[in-house]
């Protein structure tokens, strides 16, 4: 994940501590993404989540990126029958895996 931060777009020069909490604030934000995208958060959380977003490039890309996969997911969905149960415990299961590499 560092490369994605290395060209953060605040515009400013860091602080290490700044650099390694601004790296934190963008860990949170990618991780509770969904919950942003489907109107699950606070409003406290949406205000503080939308406010990283318009402040730092890679996380906004990576926003837009989750927000077209949904988008595509939703189609297909409307076109197709409901995804059978195995294969979303399937699907949940390897995401929870993945999320736990990254935080790892």
């Amino acid at each position: 994940m560092n490369e994605m931060h290395e060209g953060h777009a605040t515009g400013t020069s860091q602080t290490p501590e700044a650099h390694v909490e601004s790296h934190a604030e963008c860990s949170e934000v990618l991780h509770r993404i969904y919950e942003y995208l489907d109107g699950e958060m606070q409003p406290a959380d949406v205000a503080r989540v939308a406010q990283h977003l318009e402040a730092c490039g890679p996380c906004l890309s990576e926003h837009d990126l989750d927000r077209a996969v949904k988008a595509a997911v939703r189609r297909s969905n409307a076109q197709e029958q409901a995804c059978p149960d195995s294969v979303r415990v399937q699907i949940l299961q390897r995401i929870t895996m993945v999320r736990l590499e990254l935080d790892g």
